[in-house]
């Protein structure tokens, strides 16, 4: 490249520039990796899970739906309570009591408590889903907020980067050795990489304020996620599962069990068996004393035999059956759907991590002191500035995807932890 008088005027601005991009240089890797304390709160994983489970509505639906189901356990099949009636009449005998005491529960309570036993397993099933589910959020509200703030505080560097780019190709413009031309594209990627900052910081803030929503945080500054994104990057071991175990499909199965009880609660009611009479009558001056009363009333099956309700009854277990067998199919979908996402996002992320960023800022280092000794135009440093933020970028977008998805699979486990 041409070399110009005016070329030795600057050196002590340009060894000043060179310093700048190599404190940068060692920067953004740390930027990328690691985050930094920003101010106002922060909130570790941890804690946010704490939080969580103590301040939102979640765990008291979990407990609430199996004291409900428990409770219903102790109505179910209950004795049915005798009828009791008093009477006086003009005609001898004058006083009458009488109690009617059903016999029908004999036939239905076996099977309602065996549906409310099932109802018990499913609804300590679907608190489980309902926990595991509440920590999922939190897991993915905070780790979105921390590749966010990661995001930000990296293409915040970057945009320090362009401006040092575009302060050295001012530099070289003032001095001769490059074009009008030049000096205005580097001017131009230090404009975008401004308005890419503030994207990044828009996105931090609403990041912010879903995590703030998760762990139901009452104050007005919304608190900073405080972690490390690649945490836990290791695959887990997920080979030894087998969909029944998975709580989706025990709440099916006992909804299944329940059903199918009532239907046979439903048959048996069919049966008419009769309901005891008892009492006494006194009252008949032909007769002293009290008259014992003893009798049965069947109910006789004239107008409808129940049949309606029966049918109705193994419909709906005939349905939760249909239903349970689909949930274990959708359940051994998910489970090969989410270990896949484990494995292929995981090994992107390491990838990423341990390849790809450290080559990336290689190639923009080398194509900045290329750029200073004079050695290459201004487009290999800004392509590589953009490589960089890309690189960047993607990596935390891998890494997020990673936990992401071990948040769902942690979720689909009933994991509370």
């Amino acid at each position: 490249m041409r070399r110009t008088a005016g070329w030795a005027a600057p050196v002590t601005y340009f060894s000043h520039v060179s310093s700048v991009t190599r404190r940068l240089a060692m920067l953004i890797p740390a930027v990328v990796l690691v985050l930094a304390q920003a101010p106002g709160d922060s909130v570790s994983l941890s804690a946010a899970l704490a939080r969580a489970r103590a301040t939102r509505g979640q765990a008291i639906v979990a407990a609430a739906q199996v004291a409900e189901a428990r409770a219903a356990l102790r109505s179910a099949g209950a004795i049915s309570n005798p009828t009791a009636s008093f009477s006086h009449s003009g005609a001898v005998p004058q006083e009458h009591f009488l109690f009617d005491q059903p016999l029908d529960f004999l036939l239905r309570r076996g099977p309602e408590r065996s549906a409310a036993r099932a109802r018990i397993t499913g609804a300590q099933a679907d608190s489980t889903q309902t926990i595991a589910g509440l920590v999922r959020e939190v897991r993915t509200t905070f780790y979105g907020a921390l590749a966010a703030g990661i995001s930000e505080r990296l293409v915040a560097a970057q945009s320090l980067y362009a401006d040092s780019v575009a302060a050295l190709a001012a530099a070289r413009f003032k001095a001769g050795d490059i074009s009008l031309l030049e000096q205005e594209q580097a001017a131009q990627e230090a404009a975008r990489a401004r308005q890419a900052f503030s994207v990044a910081r828009q996105a931090a803030q609403v990041a912010d304020a879903a995590f703030a929503r998760a762990i139901a945080w009452g104050e007005a500054r919304a608190p900073h996620a405080a972690g490390s994104l690649d945490a836990d990057l290791a695959e887990p071991r997920t080979d030894s599962l087998i969909s029944d175990s998975l709580p989706v499909v025990r709440a099916a199965v006992a909804d299944s069990a329940a059903t199918a009880a009532l239907a046979r609660s439903a048959a048996a009611s069919r049966i008419p068996l009769p309901t005891i009479q008892g009492g006494a009558e006194w009252g008949d001056p032909t007769q002293p004393g009290t008259l014992g009363v003893v009798g049965l009333a069947v109910p006789l099956p004239l107008w409808q035999s129940g049949g309606g309700p029966v049918a109705e009854a193994r419909a709906r277990a005939r349905r939760a059956a249909a239903l349970a067998g689909e949930t274990r199919l959708e359940a051994a979908r998910a489970l090969s759907e989410l270990r896949a996402r484990l494995t292929e996002t995981g090994q992107r992320a390491r990838f990423a991590r341990d390849s790809m960023l450290p080559g990336a800022a290689l190639l923009r280092a080398r194509a900045v002191h290329a750029y200073q000794a004079g050695e290459t135009g201004i487009l290999p440093v800004l392509d590589a500035l953009r490589s960089e933020r890309e690189v960047g970028l993607a990596a935390i977008q891998d890494q997020l995807a990673f936990q992401e998805a071990l948040a769902d699979w942690s979720a689909l486990l009933g994991r509370a932890e």
